[in-house]
């Protein structure tokens, strides 16, 4: 019984550690391509960076939390992207953001 137990509690772990990683390796991603396409400064880059971490985490954890309720989870979802954009608007000028949102738009496919 304790074996099955520290066997649950190590593959839970690294289910975290695993998603964690996503996570991180996503808001890299992202951010990496906004600074290219903007040509961000250091200081606009780690403001992206947060906002995009934090981002993924708040979605990994409303999948997480909704994986049964498909409707109240694309409702949480919806308000993330929403915060998503008042806070990069926020951290970047209005020109950058414009700059983003043409690319994005060009990007689609």
């Amino acid at each position: 019984m304790i074996n099955k137990f520290i066997l649950l509690t190590i593959l839970l772990f690294s289910i975290n550690v695993f998603s964690q990683k996503e996570v991180v390796k996503k808001a890299t991603k992202i951010t990496e391509q906004m600074t290219e396409v903007l040509s961000l400064s250091e200081d606009e880059k780690a403001k992206v960076y947060e906002i995009q971490l934090n981002r993924f985490q708040q979605i990994a954890s409303i999948r997480e939390e909704y994986k049964n309720d498909s409707q109240t989870r694309k409702s949480e979802l919806k308000k993330v992207y929403r915060k998503l954009f008042g806070k990069l608007n926020k951290a970047l000028d209005k020109e950058k953001m414009q700059s983003w949102k043409t690319y994005k738009q060009s990007n689609k496919n």
